[in-house]
């Protein structure tokens, strides 16, 4: 898949374009760069998907990224950032919760949708909700 960037795209616009192909997997923005193999921190997580990405990159050209199941994580993070100036973390589906995937980063999308896929199998232990506690 091609993910075109334009200053004039929203946040909201390409995330959707990202999870439609790599179902399980999202991308998030952020306002701060991170380091290899390193996590965001959640204060810089940008939550407007209606922002362009001039307004989070205001010298930010147009051009596109080659997306493909092959492709490693840092390898598309680090097209963002290299490309256009954009901080973005990849984040993995694991049962309800997202996780970032900044400790596989080496991993590909493609092993991180199967990551996820598998996930969706892991039940959680029945937990009995009677309270054995004494009881007057």
């Amino acid at each position: 898949m091609q993910l075109d960037i334009t200053p004039d795209k929203t946040i909201g616009a390409l995330q959707t374009a990202f999870s439609e192909t790599f179902a399980g997997l999202k991308i998030a923005f952020f306002s701060k760069p991170h380091g290899e193999h390193k996590g965001s921190a959640a204060k810089f997580l940008i939550q407007d998907k209606n922002m362009s990405l001039a307004q989070l990159s205001p010298d930010i050209k147009s051009g596109a990224i080659q997306v493909f199941p092959e492709l490693v994580v840092w390898q598309l993070e680090k097209q963002f950032e290299e490309g256009f100036g954009l901080h973005v973390q990849v984040f993995r589906k694991s049962g309800r919760t997202w996780l970032e995937t900044s400790v596989s980063d080496n991993l590909t999308l493609a092993e991180q949708q199967a990551k996820a896929a598998a996930s969706e199998y892991i039940h959680q232990e029945f937990v009995d909700p009677m309270d054995y506690r004494e009881q007057d």
